[in-house]
């Protein structure tokens, strides 16, 4: 590849392609075909054919959590609606998440598929994968983004974005582009995969050892002490965290403050740190510390974090001899339960006295030592897979923009 800082030359380029990529418009580019107003009188609870909706695109992938279905000769009968595997499909209404498209190849699982309405085909006489990365570059999102703002909820409509100018190769080097790109995308699939069915051992193998049908033993071979019921009151002390108001609260660390950790922070991945002053020591947590989430998302259990914690969290400071990190995995699957307790106001609150009293069955404090390390490094792998995805994700990103004009 050479690099060339012309406007309509990438920066990234095979050797094998030179010259000017051709200015064109998108409605000159591919076209959005429309999926059908099937009648929801026609769905099945399963055995038809998939039914494509907008709930199924996601970004990058179909998804299968929430599958419908139509009877087996509506694919004959409805034969232009029918996806194949290798076609693209968009979702038309709020077609944008979090500043990336709702567009996804259809895979072998969704062949023979029936495109719904607000759904559609992407169509091109160019290399359809080509056209499905250059819809992933973040100035044509924005572009698409801006012509389609106005309506509630937002839309796409070809007529909105049609006139938006774009730049193309020729089909040779399109197809050398999408090629290489699909490479680096079978990459990120296989990793996906492989981090999945991590995540799968791991929730299998925590069941069996939380209901104690896998034991560890200790280093010399021999079986810990059974496992002992107690009362979550009896294991640990509750303490709320600390309310300060917004005008207490600060994005930049000052002289004697101290970060403040607040729900958005245990519940998404949102880099908004606040500081306050320090309240002493004594209430500090550090990485290993536990607490949980009292409203809201009730019942929720945290680590990892440094700091003081908002008064809508407490901490869990051990009554007795415990391993925080099993306790983090034990507690873990505690969830439902104690968000249930939590009752089913609009703002769900946990209280002390009742899950005082929640048991517990725990074992030997050496036992709780090897199953949180077992745990721990499975974690450990999965974070590394993760990693991987996401630089190789930044990877493709840096790609399409040097890689396009």
């Amino acid at each position: 590849m050479n690099q060339t800082e012309k406007q309509v030359i990438p920066q990234l380029r095979f050797l094998d392609f030179e010259g000017e990529w051709k200015k064109s418009e998108i409605g000159d580019t591919f076209k959005l075909f429309n999926g059908y107003a099937f009648s929801s009188s026609d769905s099945l609870n399963s055995d038809g054919a998939l039914w494509v909706k907008i709930a199924d695109v996601g970004i990058d992938k179909m998804k299968t959590d929430n599958l419908s279905y139509l009877p087996y000769e509506y694919v004959e009968e409805y034969k232009k609606f029918v996806l194949s595997e290798g076609d693209y499909v968009v979702a038309l209404t709020r077609p944008i998440l979090r500043g990336n498209l709702k567009i996804a190849r259809i895979d072998e699982y969704f062949n023979n598929s029936l495109l719904n309405q607000r759904v559609a085909k992407l169509i091109t006489d160019n290399n359809s994968s080509f056209i499905y990365n250059l819809l992933k570059r973040n100035r044509l999102i924005k572009s698409i983004e801006n012509n389609i703002a106005g309506s509630d909820p937002p839309n796409l409509s070809p007529n909105d974005i049609n006139h938006i100018k774009i730049n193309i190769s020729s089909i040779p080097e399109q197809k050398k582009i999408a090629s290489f790109l699909t490479d680096v995308d079978t990459k990120i699939t296989k990793l996906t995969k492989k981090k999945d069915l991590l995540e799968q051992y791991k929730k299998g193998i925590m069941q069996k050892i939380f209901n104690q049908e896998l034991r560890f033993k200790d280093d010399e071979g021999n079986k810990f002490t059974d496992w002992e019921e107690k009362k979550l009151g009896e294991i640990f002390k509750f303490k709320q965290g600390f309310q300060f108001s917004v005008n207490e609260q600060s994005e930049r660390k000052f002289k004697g403050s101290v970060e403040f950790i607040r729900i958005i922070n245990v519940t998404s991945d949102a880099d908004d740190k606040r500081f306050v002053p320090d309240p002493g020591k004594e209430h500090h947590i550090s990485y290993e510390d536990l607490f949980m989430v009292r409203y809201g998302d009730a019942g929720r259990i945290a680590n990892g974090f440094s700091g003081i914690i908002a008064n809508n969290m407490f901490r869990l400071l051990p009554k007795i001899n415990v391993h925080k990190m099993f306790f983090f995995y034990v507690l873990g699957r505690f969830y439902n339960k104690i968000h249930s307790l939590s009752g089913s106001s609009t703002m769900p609150a946990i209280s002390f006295s009742t899950i005082d009293k929640l048991k517990i069955k725990i074992p030997s404090i050496e036992e709780q030592i090897k199953i949180a390390d077992f745990l721990s490094d499975i974690d450990l792998k999965i974070e590394a897979l993760n990693n991987k995805i996401e630089n190789s994700k930044n990877f493709k990103k840096g790609l399409l923009q040097k890689m396009f004009v």
